[in-house]
């Protein structure tokens, strides 16, 4: 038998991984996302996993948090150009 065959509380390692990314988003409906919690509560093997691949999604959104940042920074630092620094701008998140 695969590794990712392997069966825990329900649902198999490979189900697990092929649905982790909506895990972590939160899209998975209340019961799915239980039996998926169950199941990497049991299995060391997909908490290890799953837990990198967490890591990684937490870097990435926090990257694209700070390119969402520094863009609105260069469009507010243009839009001041543009009216000679006479324009009064809102701060971000304004």
């Amino acid at each position: 038998m695969h590794p990712l065959d392997r069966v825990v509380a329900g649902l198999a390692c490979r189900e697990v991984l092929a649905e982790l990314s909506a895990y972590l988003d939160g899209e998975l409906p209340s019961a799915r996302r239980e039996a998926l919690e169950a199941h990497l509560h049991a299995c060391d093997t997909c908490t290890r996993f799953g837990g990198r691949v967490a890591g990684v999604v937490t870097a990435l959104r926090a990257s694209l948090r700070d390119e969402a940042a520094d863009a609105a920074a260069v469009t507010r630092a243009l839009a001041r150009w543009r009216d000679g620094g006479t324009a009064r701008l809102a701060p971000p998140g304004a």
